[in-house]
């Protein structure tokens, strides 16, 4: 099956998908498409990939149909589980910051859109983490951040970080004069 009926064969999202899901797969349909381009490009059916960050299993689902063996990774995949289940694909539950793949001989790993939900700090350590997962020649396809989340993530850290100007009367300096 090629990439573009792969992804237009994604009925059990209809069956089993919230709102959410569906909007996501209409409105990023062009972006997973080019996800799938590239993956047919760089690795043979039949073989390993390794879907992190996968809910809710657009991609992978896409993969399967595609004759790929799919292990998908997400920190959170319950909410869409029965998408994956209907396709076949394997699901790992897993904190990519926290918690090792737990595979070492995958052909190619997917990391898409996903790395804007990490903490900048783990950055590394997770592109560490899929580097061991994949056997020697193995292919990451990493493409950049969902602008949308950004924006979001961006709001979020403005929201917390908000600077509340406090008075400082009565702080004085060593010469004892107000510094206020």
């Amino acid at each position: 099956m090629n990439t573009k009926e792969a992804l237009l064969s994604i009925r059990e999202l209809e069956r089993f998908g919230d709102p959410k899901a569906i909007h996501s797969y209409y409105l990023e349909f062009g972006r997973r498409l080019e996800v799938l381009k590239l993956i047919e490009e760089y690795c043979k059916q039949d073989s390993t990939v390794l879907d992190l960050g996968a809910q809710p299993f657009i991609l992978s689902c896409a993969l399967k149909k595609m004759g790929y063996n799919v292990i998908a990774f997400d920190v959170s995949p319950e909410p869409y589980m029965k998408i994956a289940e209907a396709c076949g694909v394997d699901v790992v539950r897993c904190n990519l910051e926290r918690d090792e793949l737990g595979v070492s001989n995958a052909d190619c790993a997917v990391f898409t859109e996903v790395l804007e939900h990490l903490h900048y700090y783990y950055v590394p350590l997770v592109l560490s983490k899929i580097n061991r997962a994949l056997k020697p020649g193995g292919v990451l396809i990493l493409t950049t951040p969902n602008i949308v989340s950004l924006f979001r993530r961006a709001r979020l850290f403005a929201r917390r970080s908000t600077h509340i100007p406090v008075p400082c009367e009565g702080v004085h300096n060593e010469r004892s004069s107000s510094i206020a």
